[in-house]
């Protein structure tokens, strides 16, 4: 099985970081210039609202602060409720002048409208047998809700598509319902599985999951019309911004980074509108059908002091015919340039060899990574268009580092794909922690094993993962041997079975979790006491080493490097079908993708060290990459599960090598 399908989970909690551009005009591409307004006169704004042009806030002051501020940021209307808590509210929105507001009372929501001219204050009801209110909206006098009840949540079946590929879904006791305003009468919706709403002119519209379909959308006013889809996952706010239907979103694990727009439907693929954007919360969106969106966000993806921005997307229109774009797995780090419409669809391993060996023409572009087989066919069977003649391809690929540009160019100097991103995992470790307790970390497996070791007997903060460095062993032997029946492979493995035990080589993602927190300056006496007994910790993912590329106490540190002295780096591509009958607008998708990438700050693939930080953190890391390898590489479906065997006893070594030699040779001469 890929190292990355083991990810998914895991990095749902992290930074991922796109990047964007723009292209000519074709049928694909927004080409309005979206405008970024900064709204310097509001505080530390905790929740936001809109309403046409005006943008809704509250802050923490002597009470609650609500404010109002016109297109150009002036704050045109505020009232302080003392008798709230700033604190306290969970979420507003607002309608016909009046501001909506639900208050924790402990036990129990109170739902309230506050007037901000007349600064009245009307009680609507009570909510209680909730731990959680999320959103609220109100349409035609009613104030729909979303709440969780953590008590109610049980196992959910996933979904299966045509394709083989599964969808997850994690109930997490998300409950909606409505209250009407004039009454104060609470109804439980009828939505099973509800991820988020939105409210617009047109009515309710619900975002939720079923294990028949997966994901779907659905008008409240007709639920039982689900129309299917899984290009967005799980989010975590939508808000419509154009009657037309297009919408915003926040906290997709598949678009952080960008702010992504799309509509409600099977049909229309998504578009990054802009770029470096970092909201997380719902409460970080709000949109209103006037064409504007505002953003709680920070200036970049190392700045963690966030302002309300807000983007003017009036000329952004989804228009349904987008570029398609397939892969059979999860990646990381994801192909999004300004304007462009991309449709993603994750087919099964076999589905997606088929198509793109096919050169079937249900698809535009394939994502693949170098840790996949089907990568090299692509590239011998000639299974690509070249991309030599895309303006700007070929000056960025002289601008990364040899074995990047050597990992996409064919034998006859065609440019077959592509990169993406790259990923070296590696050891981050605090210097300080490490030396005073005699931790030294070498390139060479034996003495990396004993600091592991030595770790181990003076702390249980570092994190080393058995599984992660065994599988990057036999990666970094099988990229350079063609067979398991060699004496440095049998040394190899007895050294892994003996000395890498499970005791010792264990995860702890706990400590990331430390890094990370400190390192956004949040105040959690919690994370900090870990922080500050942290030896190491195992990073196998380029996002996850930027986002600590400023931390001032940490340095970095290979995994144990292969016979040739260099780390195996796994790139991601795109490969451009020939056949599709969507050839120059997929070709201006590349060209979006290479102008944004160019301007791209610690990349990992870049050449010119001036663009990483300057930090003890960021050299370690550039040099890593510097001296990295790309090679397409051996399925691990063909060795890891009996190689686990082996370590386990139910197989000796001349019976793994014997098995996994019949297996490498059938696949080489497939």
């Amino acid at each position: 099985m890929s190292l990355r399908k083991y990810a998914v989970t895991f990095l749902a909690t992290l930074l991922f970081i796109f990047s964007c551009g723009c292209n000519k005009e074709d049928g694909n591409v927004n080409n309005g210039i979206i405008e970024e307004f900064v709204y310097e006169q509001a505080g530390d704004v905790m929740l936001m609202a809109a309403a046409g042009d005006v943008l809704y806030t509250l802050e923490d002051g002597a009470g609650a602060v609500f404010s109002a501020f016109d297109v150009n940021g002036s704050r045109t209307a505020g009232t302080v409720i003392p008798d709230f808590n700033a604190n306290e509210v969970k979420c507003i929105c607002v309608d016909k002048n009046k501001i909506y507001a639900v208050v924790d009372e402990v036990k129990k929501f109170l739902v309230c409208s506050v007037d901000i001219n007349s600064e009245e204050v009307e009680s609507i009801c009570e909510l209680d047998e909730l731990d959680n209110i999320e959103k609220i909206g109100v349409c035609d006098n009613r104030l729909y809700w979303l709440g969780e009840k953590r008590s109610e949540t049980k196992p959910v079946e996933p979904f299966t598509n045509e394709e083989g590929v599964t969808v997850y879904f994690e109930d997490k006791g998300k409950k909606m319902g409505c209250i009407d305003l004039e009454s104060g009468e609470n109804v439980l919706l009828d939505i099973e599985f509800p991820v988020s709403f939105a409210v617009s002119d047109n009515g309710v519209t619900v975002y939720a999951y079923n294990s028949e379909g997966g994901y779907y959308f659905a008008d409240l006013a007709t639920s039982d019309n689900k129309r299917f889809t899984n290009k967005l996952g799980s989010i975590t706010n939508f808000e419509f911004f154009k009657e037309s239907g297009e919408f915003a979103i926040v906290g997709s694990t598949e678009f952080m980074g960008v702010l992504p727009v799309s509509k409600a439907d099977n049909e229309s693929g998504v578009i990054c509108a802009v770029n470096n954007v970092y909201p997380f919360l719902a409460s970080e969106l709000c949109a209103s059908e006037a064409g504007y969106v505002w953003l709680k966000t920070a200036d970049s993806a190392m700045s963690y002091e966030k302002r309300i921005k807000r983007y003017d997307l009036r000329n952004t229109a989804v228009k349904g015919n987008p570029i398609r774009v397939i892969s059979s797995q999860y990646f990381t780090e994801q192909p999004f340039a300004a304007g462009s419409e991309i449709q993603m669809n994750q087919l099964s391993g076999e589905g997606f060899a088929l198509t793109v060996l096919s050169l079937d023409k249900s698809y535009d572009a394939a994502m693949i990574s170098s840790d996949q087989g089907v990568a090299n066919d692509i590239k011998e069977k000639g299974s690509f268009y070249p991309l030599n003649d895309v303006p700007g391809v070929s000056e960025y690929l002289d601008r990364c580092f040899p074995y990047i540009k050597d990992a996409v160019t064919d034998f006859e100097g065609n440019i077959c794909m592509f990169p993406i991103a790259v990923e070296i995992p590696l050891i981050a470790y605090n210097e300080k922690n490490c030396s005073e307790n005699g931790i030294v970390f070498s390139s060479e497996l034996d003495p990396f094993i004993q600091a592991v070791k030595r770790a181990s007997t003076v702390s249980e903060y570092y994190d080393c993962s058995r599984y992660w460095l065994v599988q990057t062993q036999l990666i970094g032997y099988l990229s350079k041997n063609h067979s398991f029946d060699t004496e440095e492979f049998r040394r190899l493995a007895t050294l892994l079975k003996e000395q890498c035990t499970e005791d010792i080589f264990k995860g702890n993602f706990e400590l990331y979790s430390a890094l990370m927190t400190v390192q956004n300056g949040m105040d959690d006496l919690y994370y900090t006491s870990i922080y500050e007994k942290t030896l190491f910790t195992q990073l196998l993912y380029r996002i996850q080493q930027i986002a600590l590329i400023n931390d001032e106490n940490l340095r970095a540190v290979p995994l144990p490097l292969s016979g040739n002295g260099k780390s195996v780096a796994v790139c991601t591509f795109l490969c451009v079908n020939p056949y599709s009958d969507r050839l120059s607008e997929t070709l201006g998708f590349i060209e979006n993708t290479v102008r944004t990438m160019s301007s791209a700050r610690n990349s990992c693939m870049l050449a010119d060290q001036s663009t990483y930080e300057n930090t003890a953190f960021a050299r370690d890391i550039y040099s890593i990459y510097r001296n990295g390898t790309t090679c397409f590489q051996i399925p691990t479906e063909i060795y890891a599960e009996d190689f686990e065997r082996y370590c386990d006893g139910a197989l000796t070594l001349g019976d793994f090598i014997t098995e996994a030699d019949r297996k490498l040779s059938a696949y080489l001469n497939e």
